[in-house]
């Protein structure tokens, strides 16, 4: 594997020895050591690329948009911690679901994910909220149709 920060050398088969020194006497001896087979390398035209590129320009330590060393990647289910905690407010049931899901992913590898848990107990106390609403609803419809039945029959009597 080629250092990003090193300029481009050249195609060189995994097979083939490093081009720095031979793996075994004598070897440096052969003339096409390092140089890639017919029908390898850049095309006709193209020679190699200016000095500074690596095997993946804009890769690698150093790069732009590549993280520097030590640096640690967010841990799993932090995302969908986020996600859980929006769609509680959004979607309840959905948040309940996603948040679980991110609570789990978190708790393998030891993080403490607050959105996650806050994202599932907005969620189950929103769709808790609504169930009872609709509930309080159809006992609200339910009461005005009795009442409307009681109404209507002293009508009638009178």
């Amino acid at each position: 594997m080629s250092d990003p920060q090193q300029p481009y050398e050249g195609y060189r088969p995994a097979d083939r020895p490093d081009p720095s020194g031979p793996a075994d006497p004598g070897a440096g001896d052969r003339p096409d050591q390092g140089a890639p087979p017919p029908g390898y390398g850049p095309p006709p035209g193209y020679g190699p690329p200016p000095p500074g590129y690596g095997a993946y320009p804009g890769y690698g330590y150093g790069q732009p948009g590549y993280p520097p060393p030590g640096y640690a990647p967010d841990p799993p289910g932090k995302v969908m911690g986020i996600v859980g905690f929006v769609l509680a407010f959004v979607v309840p049931p959905a948040g309940i679901v996603v948040s679980a899901i991110a609570l789990s992913d978190s708790k393998k590898v030891g993080y403490d994910n607050a959105l996650g848990k806050w994202g599932l107990w907005l969620s189950i106390a929103f769709t808790a909220g609504a169930f009872l609403a609709v509930i309080a609803y159809f006992g609200f419809i339910v009461a005005m149709m009795g009442m409307v039945a009681t109404t209507s029959e002293l009508a009638t009597t009178v």
